[in-house]
């Protein structure tokens, strides 16, 4: 039976947590699975709950608060022996499905590396959480919040594909690690999480080395889940988390020699894809 092992990334999200839990452990799931929350930062009374209404849910408690690649990377590195790894923001509801959907589109196209369903705002609306690889103007747009006050842009609107009408499994440059899933033996091939990025941006490098390996990252909109997106980055440009969105949009342009959009064959993968 496909072993598949959901991660959640703890940081004293309380509520959230306890209802992202909920969602999905009162969802069938076919495949044989194992939850497993890493709490970023010492939170007792989310521990107390898990342990007295989930006992089954795996606690891994950091002593020190680390990234969010570093801490999916220290996950998967405990719990190897799984097909797939599904990445579960703490502020993320699952829709009933949803699993299931992702990993039956895995099972069928065994060149996916990485897939996402579509993320939906409290009220319905549909967030882009598939995106084109972003250019130099848009990196930097979006690094320093530009595009906030110049709305629809159209290089930014092109790099949150708004142009694109999605109905089955689509091809896509990178979809968000809000809520992701990522096959095994592609890990194993391209590598985990680039742990130079500490928040944000470790997403969209994961999925460019996936498509430079002839692998595909998909978007199944099939598959839903309603997702609050804090955004702290996004939202406070004082915040801390801005300055991890920043950093990482620079180490971004740094790794790639701010050549992000070209960093794999698209032609040569449309033609061998299965």
């Amino acid at each position: 039976m496909t072993q598949l092992a959901v991660i959640i990334i703890n940081h004293q999200h309380g509520d959230m947590l306890r209802e992202t839990i909920e969602s999905l452990m009162t969802s069938p799931i076919e495949s044989d699975h194992k939850v497993i929350v890493v709490n970023n930062l010492p939170e007792a009374a989310t521990t107390t709950w898990i342990g007295s209404n989930y006992p089954q849910v795996e606690l891994i408690e950091n002593e020190t608060p680390k990234g969010f690649a570093s801490n999916i990377n220290m996950a998967i590195r405990q719990h190897p022996a799984y097909d797939y790894y599904l990445l579960l923001n703490p502020d993320v509801t699952c829709q009933p499905g949803m699993v299931d959907g992702l990993v039956s589109a895995m099972e069928h196209h065994p060149k996916v590396g990485a897939a996402g369903p579509q993320l939906l705002d409290p009220d319905g609306s549909v967030q882009p959480s598939r995106r084109r690889f972003a250019s130099f103007f848009v990196l930097v747009m979006r690094a320093l919040h530009i595009d906030s006050l110049l709305p629809k842009l159209p290089a930014v609107e092109r790099y949150l594909m708004k142009d694109v009408n999605f109905t089955g499994l689509t091809d896509v440059d990178w979809v968000t690690g809000a809520v992701m899933i990522l096959r095994k033996t592609a890990l194993d091939q391209v590598g985990l999480m680039d742990e130079r990025f500490f928040l944000y941006f470790e997403d969209e490098d994961l999925c460019c080395r996936l498509w430079q390996n002839g692998w595909r990252v998909c978007y199944l909109p099939k598959a839903q889940a309603y997702h609050i997106h804090l955004a702290e980055g996004r939202k406070n440009i004082f915040s801390k988390a801005n300055f991890h969105h920043i950093s990482s949009a620079f180490k971004m342009l740094q790794k790639y020699h701010g050549k992000i959009t070209r960093c794999y064959d698209r032609e040569y993968q449309v033609q061998h894809k299965e």
